[in-house]
């Protein structure tokens, strides 16, 4: 079986690394008045709260717009959701709590349960930016793939007999079928004959982001451009 993710190549990065100290946490013994208020303040629609150090749960801005404004947060603390990270873990599972919990805050915790941080939803977005090669000089290619015939190594031949070299694999399932959409982030632009070979391999691409032209026949176009202006 494969496994949803592949990293290539790849330093860990964890969810401590990711904290971002402007943010600040709730107090309990805050009143649910103010704490509505520091929410639109940090443009958050979840905020952590703690007490004495202490990670008591996450609280959304839906709960505390339903309850009495001049209670504290104890009134509410039913309602707090249990999301958190680890610090020591993979940045990674910060999207898995941002998506289960639809939230934009992802604070983090260290093994005695003591608050550590928040995670914010640009920073994760940021993250998975560089995490991905978005940042980096190259092509996407992005090919359709049975489970059964997914060869790593032969991809990764394909890239190198062309002089590209991979910088990272994004491997996920199509659901309810036996195929692989399979995210490859190469450090050269020029696909034309990565693609060509792909093909010859029974590949089906599904979408590249390079130029399609090839380097030479982008130099013999402006070779004959400038014969042409007499330069």
């Amino acid at each position: 079986m494969q496994p949803d993710l592949f990293i290539y190549n790849l330093p860990d990065m964890t969810a401590l690394q990711l904290i971002d100290k402007q943010l600040q946490p709730l107090q309990l013994d805050d009143t649910i008045k103010s704490a509505l208020k520091q929410m639109e303040a940090q443009k958050c629609n979840h905020l952590p709260v703690i007490m004495d150090g202490a990670f008591k749960g996450l609280v959304s801005d839906k709960v505390l717009s339903h309850a009495d404004k001049n209670e504290t947060l104890h009134a509410v603390v039913q309602d707090f959701l249990p999301a958190s990270v680890n610090g020591s873990v993979h940045f990674l599972r910060g999207v898995i709590v941002a998506n289960l919990y639809r939230t934009n805050v992802i604070p983090v915790t260290g093994d005695q349960g003591e608050y550590l941080g928040s995670i914010t939803q640009l920073d994760l977005v940021n993250a998975l930016g560089n995490f991905s090669g978005a940042g980096e000089y190259g092509a996407l290619i992005v090919l359709e793939i049975e489970k059964s015939k997914l060869i790593l190594s032969e991809i990764n031949t394909i890239m190198e007999s062309n002089g590209a070299t991979i910088l990272h694999y994004n491997i996920s399932p199509i659901a309810a079928s036996e195929v692989m959409e399979v995210t490859i982030g190469i450090d050269k632009k020029e696909v034309s004959t990565i693609l060509a070979n792909l093909e010859r391999y029974n590949y089906k691409v599904l979408y590249s982001s390079g130029e399609d032209l090839l380097e030479t026949e982008l130099e013999d176009n402006y070779f004959n451009l400038m014969h042409y202006l007499g330069i």
